[in-house]
């Protein structure tokens, strides 16, 4: 049988997902004792910035079943008050004589923590357990969290104790950092000024030693040298070599679709955008034909086939992709990354002198980031080519 927190948590999920479906964009929480409002509001100390960050707003009300229906009255007066643009934050702010609410002390222990966050996680507006993006997301925190023992105290010691079991300069103890930071700033844990100096200077250092540890990128031929050494691999062997002829995302090979038309060859890929749910199919051509003939490009085989949008499963591509970069990573000794085929193609159109509008159309991106990546990578072993594709040109014209 029910107790009554639980009676009260169940009736406050059916008022949240109430306002959810109304698109009112404030959730009704419990913090400690009593009910908070959560909603992206203008900054309390510019409040005249156009910029908006989540924030709580307190009412004034005991977490009780009874005041249920003030908290829900307030939450969508919140909403109207955001929608019309009168929200002040003087009007929310409670006066000192009013009652105040005696609020319970919540438990430090990180398995407890975990919980009250998950919860507030999923509260959020825009995050929907059956969307594959938002439960890869927090499958990836969760993860990183539950790698402290759940009956240890959140702070300052014990996250930095945790962090520094990865080396310096790895991406892990930088996600450790960047995650804990975020369960510490929910929780409100004491010495949160010197987490939050600590983990920027982590995540700096991995940033930094990235940029150290990145590699020079390869000239076309050496890409195609692997591709052509890997091809007759039955597991992967066709998918690296897509990769090149294509230029596609990693997350996007196994949709890729080729065909032969009028004697070219292209391809049909779906576009997985970063952090959205694919819906668009696009047209990609094999920018050097010679080496889609070359690689039988048309002789499909795909450890995963997406024929299909509603095929696509985050989670799901998230493991075949770790292992077919580590395949190639193993099989190239890390001479490249599969991302840098795309960036191959890439740079490719622009050597030879496809306008920006197409090029960004067959990569599946905007012209700005096509001309942001490509145009200010542009170096001198690219204006080489180019010179060189151009005289192919004028020699074949004459």
């Amino acid at each position: 049988m029910a107790n009554s927190q639980q009676i009260l948590e169940i009736k406050l999920d059916a008022r949240n997902r109430l306002l959810k479906s109304e698109r009112r964009g404030v959730t009704i929480q419990i913090r400690k004792d009593g009910f908070t409002l959560r909603a992206y509001l203008p900054s309390k100390t510019n409040p005249e910035s156009d910029q908006t960050i989540q924030q709580r707003v307190p009412i004034n009300l005991k977490a009780d079943i009874k005041n249920l229906d003030e908290a829900e009255r307030l939450a969508k007066r919140l909403s109207d008050e955001k929608i019309a643009g009168s929200f002040k934050w003087d009007n929310w702010l409670k006066n000192e004589e009013e009652e105040t609410v005696e609020l319970l002390k919540e438990s430090r222990k990180v398995g407890d923590i975990i919980k009250r966050f998950e919860k507030d996680f999923w509260s959020a507006e825009d995050k929907d357990r059956n969307n594959n993006q938002n439960m890869a997301g927090w499958k990836q925190i969760e993860g990183y969290l539950l790698q402290m023992e759940k009956h240890k105290i959140l702070n300052y010691e014990n996250i930095v104790e945790l962090a520094n079991r990865s080396p310096n300069g790895s991406k892990k103890k930088a996600d450790t950092a960047k995650h804990f930071l975020r369960l510490a700033k929910f929780a409100e844990i004491p010495n949160l000024k010197k987490l939050q100096e600590w983990a920027t200077a982590t995540q700096k250092a991995y940033r930094d030693d990235a940029k150290k540890r990145s590699r020079k990128r390869l000239k076309d031929e050496e890409y195609l040298y692997h591709a052509r050494l890997l091809r007759e691999d039955p597991t992967w062997g066709w998918a690296l070599a897509a990769q090149l002829v294509f230029g596609t995302r990693t997350s996007e090979i196994w949709s890729i679709k080729p065909f032969e038309e009028s004697g070219k060859i292209m391809a049909e890929v779906l576009t997985v955008p970063k952090s959205e749910q694919p819906s668009e199919w696009r047209i990609t051509p094999a920018l050097t034909q010679e080496w889609a003939r070359s690689l039988d490009i048309l002789n499909v085989y795909k450890e995963l086939s997406i024929d299909k949008a509603e095929d696509y499963d985050s989670a799901i591509l998230k493991t075949l992709n770790r292992r077919y970069t580590k395949w190639l990573a193993k099989k190239t000794n890390s001479a490249f990354q599969a991302y840098d085929l795309r960036h191959s193609y890439g740079f490719r159109t622009a050597n030879m002198n496809i306008n920006t509008a197409s090029a960004s159309k067959f990569m599946g991106h905007s012209e700005a980031i096509h001309t942001a990546t490509y145009q200010k990578g542009y170096d001198k072993q690219d204006v080489l080519q180019t010179l060189n594709l151009l005289d192919q040109q004028q020699q074949q014209q004459q």
